[in-house]
């Protein structure tokens, strides 16, 4: 591969990190902000409830963020476009 093939994954890949960053950023403020309305509010009760509330709260997390995928990839394909499809094939 040439360098600037090499340049061009080394930018999409940095690209999608911080996408990937931000996108996971607000899924977790999204999360938190649904604790704190009351929308997955924590449960009274025994150990064992709270316990078993945790994994709402992950499967809650991860749909925020699968909710912001179409927008990693969107983003990611419009950078690949601008910089050229054929700058990435080596």
């Amino acid at each position: 591969m040439g360098p600037q093939t090499i340049a061009a994954w080394t930018q999409l890949y940095a690209a999608v990190g911080l996408l990937a960053a931000i996108c996971s950023g607000c899924a977790l403020l999204k999360t938190i902000y649904d604790i704190r309305t009351g929308v997955i509010a924590p449960p009274q009760g025994n150990g064992l409830r709270r316990l078993l509330w945790f994994p709402k709260v992950w499967l809650h997390f991860q749909l925020s963020y699968l909710c912001g995928f179409p927008s990693i990839l969107a983003i990611a394909i419009l950078y690949a476009h601008y910089i050229g499809f054929s700058t990435f094939v080596p």
